[in-house]
């Protein structure tokens, strides 16, 4: 690798580890994007490596987290016992589809999530707003 695409990789690291701190999301959101187009890798290689960059950049975060008790251990217990099998059984699916077709997959899950978000935001606002007004100058 060139020094260039080296410190573009590094910058694409931050930017995981700051975005999934940050919002709590999982890093391949901005992961597997930067896997498939810049560095030209297929989503199937993407994935996986998403999977393995996300462990130490969780850990960092989550004892950051438990550092300023924002933690609910209970429900990370039971939602972990249902994720580990889900991710297991997301894996063996991934694996049997083609990869331009998991891509499409990934691409329209992230638009859909995109909207719903942007949806609860505009929502939110428009109820302080609303609030803001209620209650005058």
């Amino acid at each position: 690798m060139s020094p260039e695409l080296i410190a573009l990789v590094v910058a694409a690291g931050v930017a995981t580890g700051v975005l999934s701190a940050l919002f709590g999301v999982g890093g391949g959101i901005v992961m597997v994007p930067f896997i498939v187009i810049v560095l030209s890798r297929s989503q199937h290689v993407a994935e996986g490596t998403s999977l393995l960059v996300i462990v130490p950049t969780a850990v960092v975060g989550v004892l950051s987290h438990v550092r300023n008790g924002y933690v609910s251990f209970r429900h990370a217990g039971l939602v972990a016992a249902g994720g580990t099998a889900g991710a297991w059984a997301g894996a063996e699916i991934a694996l049997r589809i083609d990869a331009d077709a998991l891509t499409k997959v990934f691409a329209l899950y992230l638009l859909v999530m995109g909207l719903r978000t942007a949806h609860q935001g505009a929502v939110a606002m428009r109820a302080t707003q609303a609030a803001s007004v209620a209650e005058g100058p």
